[in-house]
């Protein structure tokens, strides 16, 4: 299961001992979240929601066979992620829930645990598609991950000092404070181990860590902007139907691995771009 950070108002986090949104409990047959995360999410998500409703459910046993605690399912309720239930035919105070209620609580339990907002899930789920939740689900299991073969890592208090041992003193105050690394109990998380062995590897070549540092930053600032945009363009053109019949996850196989290659080869090139610019221009010369 997801770990997710605890919101002081998002009672979804509050499970009381219940196991969260998306999960299966002892008396109900949901899929689990990780079983979504292994497996086909798009079968499913479609056989979740093609299994025979449970009519008539009160709030005790829809949050039983759910797993989500009653307080979670009113405050859903009250942010429109839930349909109104219906009333008891017998006795009006009594909320009655069906299997449509079922499905979408997996659904905003899934979608919580994919890290998005009640208010990005409303939205989608305002659609009112099953159809169009199962296919954020197979984009996102399909984007997310990393695109540079590139993961963090906990190094030992010896394996930094072994790494720094041929940086000038205080290299390693500049590097934490810019985030390259931070304490960890007796570790250290390393956000990008090949990212700080380039830092450090300049440094040792007599560069000064405020500027490999800066240099860092001008690159993740502009690079930043340009994955928004390509991602953007992307996402759009694969709702556009770009590939035809081709899975989405298909294209994003291939792409992963030339994406890396081919901002080495613009980047590049700008660089030669921006270096003619700069011999070309004998007054930013004469400044120098």
């Amino acid at each position: 299961m997801t770990n997710r950070e605890q919101s002081p108002t998002d009672p979804g986090n509050d499970h009381n001992g219940a196991p969260p949104a998306g999960t299966a409990s002892s008396t109900g047959n949901l899929h689990s979240v990780e079983s979504l995360h292994g497996g086909d999410i798009h079968d499913s998500i479609e056989e979740s929601i093609t299994e025979d409703p449970v009519d008539g459910m009160t709030l005790e046993e829809l949050s039983g066979i759910t797993g989500v605690p009653e307080r979670t399912i009113r405050y859903y309720q009250a942010e429109k992620l839930l349909p109104k239930p219906e009333q008891d035919r017998k006795d009006g105070r009594v909320a009655r829930y069906s299997g449509k209620h079922r499905d979408r609580l997996k659904a905003v339990g899934d979608l919580r645990d994919r890290g998005l907002k009640l208010p990005a899930i409303r939205a989608l789920l305002e659609e009112e598609s099953p159809a169009l939740v199962s296919d954020w689900l197979g984009l996102d299991q399909s984007l997310r991950g990393s695109w540079g073969h590139d993961e963090p890592r906990l190094i030992s208090n010896d394996e930094l000092h072994e790494l720094l041992a041929n940086t000038p003193p205080g290299t390693q105050g500049i590097f934490e404070d810019a985030g390259m690394f931070r304490r960890q109990g007796s570790t250290w998380l390393v956000p990008s181990y090949p990212l700080l062995d380039v830092a450090v590897g300049l440094v040792e070549q007599g560069l000064d860590s405020h500027l490999v540092i800066d240099a860092s930053g001008i690159l993740q600032k502009y690079m930043g902007k340009a994955a928004d945009q390509l991602i953007k363009l992307f996402t759009k053109a694969v709702h556009s139907g770009f590939g035809g019949d081709t899975p989405t996850e298909f294209l994003t196989d291939e792409v992963r691995p030339r994406a890396g290659e081919a901002a080495r080869i613009i980047f590049a090139q700008q660089l030669e771009r921006s270096i003619k610019d700069l011999l070309s221009d004998t007054r930013k010369l004469r400044k120098r």
